[in-house]
Formats: C-alpha cells, structure tokens, sequence
C-alpha cells in the first residue's frame, strides 16, 4: 500500500521505537519494559510516544541464592568447609542470593566455611557464607603441651551420689561439663560442672554391667558419644566383656541436677589368651578404633588389645603390645585417655601418671611404643580417673572414696 508523504506518521513511529523500554512521555502508555536478565545493570528504556507514557521496565530477575558452603573432610584434621557462594545479581533487579550456609568441620578440624563474595553489577550482592562450626572429636585450636604446670584443686564433689568415682571424660558437646561413672554395676553416668556440682544423672536404659571400669568422649556416628568400659575383673572370672556407648547429651554448666534415660549401643569382646582384669579404655580420634590396656599387679606392665568398633556385635580383641609401664615401684594402671589431637594418650597409675607422646598425624599405635614421659599429676589417695581438656593442653584427674576431689593440671 503506497504511503502519503506527511511527515507526521515518521515521527510517530519513531516515538513507538523509543517507548519500549519505559521512559515516560505524556499520554498513552508505551509497551512495557522486559525484565531484566541476571548480569550487569538493566538498560534505560527509550522514550515513549508523544504524548503517551510509557510504563517503567519490570525489575531485572532476583540473584539466586549463595549455595552451601560444603562440609569439611572427615579425618585426623578435617579439611576446611568451602565458602559459600554469592547468588547473580539481577539487571536492575532485586538484592542477589541470601548467605551460604555453614560448612561443617571435619572430625578433629579447624572451623568450617568461609564468608561467600558480593554478587554481580547491579543488584547488590549476596550476603557471605557464614563460618562453619567445629568439626567433632577437636577443638577448633588442639594442640600438644610439652611442659605441664602444678596440679591444682578444680571442685570437690559433695553428693554421695558420686563417691567412688571410677573414670572421668571432657564433655566435646558442653563447654564446662564434665563426666563421670561410679565403679561396679551401675549402668549411668553422671555431668558434673568443672567445680564438681551435680548436673545430671544420665541411666543408659535397660543396660546390664558387671564391673564399669574407665569411659571415654569420642567421636562416634552421631557426633559425639559417652562410652563406658564394663571390662574390670574385680568380681572374679567373667568370660565376656563390654563397651557401651550412647550420644552425649545437651547440658549446661549452670542447670539444676536433672535425670534422664538414655539410649545405648552395646558391644561385647573376648581376649583370645584368656581372662584380663582391666581399667583403662582408649579412642583413636582419628579413626575410632579402641584399645583396652590390661591392669596387674603392682609394677608388672600392662598390654594393650586393639578392638574395631563394631557396635551391634561380638568381637576378638587382638594383642597390639606389651608396654614398658608400670615400671617397678609402680601401682597398678587404672585409667587412660587418648589425646584429642591423636598425638598419644596418658596412662594413670594410682602414683604415676604417664604420657606417650606422638607427633600429630602419626599413626596412634605408634604412642605404644613411644617412650612414657612422667608428668605432674595431684597426690589423690587412690586415682581412678584421667582426661585430656578439649584443646590438648591439659588434663583432669579424680579418684575413688567419699567426696573426691577434682583436680586439674594446665599447660605452662
């Protein structure tokens, strides 16, 4: 169709062209603005036709959100959580992606992820990752002493509930929370706060123990876990012995003394030479093996079995070494505790305390053939009971009878 030659129908046009992307003009509305893609700032839309206003672009599409900061690796020092991720900002849109979630640590690792980097031009960026939390089975900060300071008094228990403490473990869960067993039969242990008050009684539901003897806080499936040795020989021949676990429970420091039932998992062992008396339980931190460390007579050296944790079942223990403690002159071993770094454990005498030191990262049956180091250790009248602090440098102590004392050594 062939177009008159007035110059009004170009200006027109032209007006359409430049409404499209939602400047104003001043009277029919122009065609709405598209929205904005993720990217760079949108784009100013030109003007409208004469006359009409066109309506302003629609807001650029929002920034997704920053994605999980992963979690750290498991092992004897959990790799650090990866950063989250900043979420695209919008052309012209909307603020971009919300914060990363925390990465969690890996057991025995440094903190998890860190903070995500701001989004795209445009919108404005998505927050940061937030920092994960510790792994478990370590402090965000373990570490190893080698010059320990003198033995002070922490608390002194005072609820017979408690007398003839038998083993005594850090509580990796509760800041300030300790635990403790009784010796014999009862199935239950006991949180106590690092002055010695009674914070809960904790009674593993339906259990059934010949003669509890150490525990130990470890790490475990669920995170982290109580577990209690039934491997004493006090009451005369036993064939069978036991380890019990259960999850740690939430506890505070300040809280009146509570009671509660808890579920357990048990497992139960053989020697294959016979019959052992024992009172010392070890973790590996790094990969949850156990070991039980025999107890004879005053000043002839224990041995140490090497059990997997094989929880639901029966198992073998198989001999890893004969020790060269207690030496002569020395009590009977009551008591150990694995370093939280995995850089060797302590072994407790009624008179001696020892430890077998290791470098951090090297295999843990290497401390049993460590040379035993003496270090400072409170005079208790009969020790029981040894644990490392959750950071490695340091450690508790507490012993049997009435009204015991809890005594604690720091790093210098």
């Amino acid at each position: 169709m062939r177009i008159r030659p007035s110059p009004w129908p170009y200006l027109i046009t032209l007006a359409v062209m430049i409404g499209c992307g939602g400047g104003s003009t001043k009277s029919d509305a122009g065609a709405t603005g598209g929205a904005g893609t993720t990217g760079s700032g949108a784009t100013t839309g030109a003007a409208g036709t004469t006359g009409g206003a066109g309506t302003t672009g629609s807001a650029g599409t929002t920034g997704s959100a920053g994605t999980t900061g992963s979690a750290g690796a498991t092992g004897s020092a959990g790799a650090t959580g990866g950063a989250g991720t900043t979420g695209g900002a919008g052309r012209g849109g909307s603020a971009g992606g919300g914060a990363g979630a925390a990465g969690a640590g890996g057991r025995g690792g440094t903190a998890g992820g860190t903070a995500g980097t701001t989004g795209g031009v445009g919108g404005r960026g998505g927050a940061g990752g937030t920092t994960g939390s510790a792994g478990t089975g370590g402090g965000s900060s373990c570490s190893v002493c080698t010059n320990y300071g003198t033995p002070e008094l922490a608390g002194q228990v005072t609820v017979a509930a408690l007398n003839t403490v038998s083993g005594i473990g850090v509580s990796k869960r509760n800041a300030g929370v300790l635990y403790v067993h009784k010796d014999m039969t009862q199935p239950a242990f006991f949180a106590v706060s690092e002055t010695a008050a009674l914070l809960g009684t904790y009674t593993l539901m339906g259990a059934t123990v010949v003669d509890l003897e150490d525990m130990a806080v470890a790490h475990c499936p669920s995170g982290s876990c109580v577990y209690l040795a039934d491997i004493g020989g006090n009451l005369g021949a036993r064939t069978e012995f036991a380890i019990l676990r259960t999850s740690e429970p939430a506890v505070s420091p300040t809280q009146a003394a509570a009671t509660a039932n808890v579920t357990f998992e048990r497992m139960t062992f053989t020697y294959p030479d016979g019959q052992h008396n024992a009172e010392s339980l070890l973790v590996d931190p790094n990969s949850d093996m156990l070991y039980v460390i025999t107890k004879l007579a005053a000043g002839q050296a224990s041995a140490v079995y090497r059990l997997p944790a094989a929880f639901g079942s029966s198992a073998t223990a198989q001999k890893v070494v004969d020790l060269t403690v207690p030496r002569s002159g020395d009590q009977p071993a009551t008591s150990a505790n694995a370093h939280p770094c995995g850089a060797g454990f302590l072994l407790a005498t009624n008179n001696t305390l020892y430890e077998f030191r290791i470098a951090i990262g090297a295999p843990f049956e290497d401390a049993f053939r460590a040379t035993p180091v003496t270090v400072p250790v409170a005079t208790e009248p009969q020790r029981e009971a040894v644990a490392y602090r959750q950071d490695g440098r340091g450690y508790v102590t507490t012993g049997e009878g009435a009204m015991p004392a809890i005594n604690r050594v720091a790093c210098r």
